[in-house]
């Protein structure tokens, strides 16, 4: 059965190490960076580990003989783990690259959305309810918030991209804005201060490029569409972090099983 309060707390859990690391990421040692970053790690993967596994039965339940050697292969999760937990990790870390720039208000509106998100998460179970099994109708809901949450974030963030006050750098030069960049990002790590400035470097050379080529307009466009593409992939990193939290415990029984099929 479904209990939003207590998944509610489960997500909270899986959010706080990243506010943690928001709040403390300018002093922070690279001790802290990396404890932090473990069970950020941990809810992403149990996330992308229940689809994968879900994955995983469906090829062999469907199209391998039971026991059969490709068959005896899949069945083993330490690879299919091992993989999980390594894209997890590239997102985690860009997750702690790119939060502790992100403004009040959109802090704001993933608080609203976190509100939300047990609500609309309720309304895909009962909408998907009757065409699936019972077993697998949670991953499913959410594998498809995911992708909903992602695109409905990305379009707020356009709109809002409208309204929200820019840095000027029509004055600079690719140089100057270069510095200036590399000079705004502060962090305490020094494993992670290299790809703070490269994410700062980005944001800052993509809206000059904006800004002082205002008559190309494909190559304003093309900006743009690699501005949002990163964007998406932001939150969609920050979406499997938080239905890792949603679903873990689900995650966690799916590998106690000991069945493939």
């Amino acid at each position: 059965m479904y209990q939003p309060l207590s998944s509610l707390l489960w997500m909270l859990s899986a959010i706080l190490p990243l506010l943690l690391w928001v709040r403390f990421q300018s002093a922070a040692a690279c001790g802290l960076a990396f404890v932090l970053l473990a069970p950020v790690t941990a809810f992403m993967a149990l996330n992308m580990l229940e689809t994968a596994l879900m994955r995983r039965r469906a090829l062999i339940g469907m199209y391998l003989e039971p026991g059969s050697f490709l068959a005896r292969l899949l069945c083993r999760k330490k690879f299919l783990a091992a993989w999980q937990v390594i894209k997890a990790v590239a997102l985690a870390l860009i997750l702690f690259v790119e939060v502790p720039a992100w403004p009040v208000w959109l802090w704001s509106l993933l608080a609203l959305n976190l509100i939300l998100l047990p609500l609309v998460y309720s309304c895909i179970r009962k909408w998907i309810a009757p065409q699936l099994r019972a077993g697998r109708r949670n991953i499913v809901a959410r594998r498809l918030f995911l992708s909903l949450n992602t695109a409905v974030l990305l379009l707020v963030l356009v709109v809002a991209q409208m309204f929200v006050p820019r840095s000027d750098y029509s004055r600079m030069s690719w140089e100057e804005t270069s510095r200036h960049a590399v000079a705004t990002a502060e962090i305490g790590c020094e494993y992670l201060a290299p790809l703070a400035r490269l994410a700062a470097l980005r944001d800052a050379l993509t809206e000059w490029l904006i800004q002082r080529i205002p008559n190309h307009a494909w190559a304003r466009a093309g900006a743009w569409v690699a501005y949002f593409l990163w964007s998406g992939l932001v939150f969609w990193a920050w979406n499997r972090l938080m239905l890792g939290g949603l679903g873990a415990r689900d995650a966690l029984r799916m590998l106690e099983d000991r069945s493939c099929d």
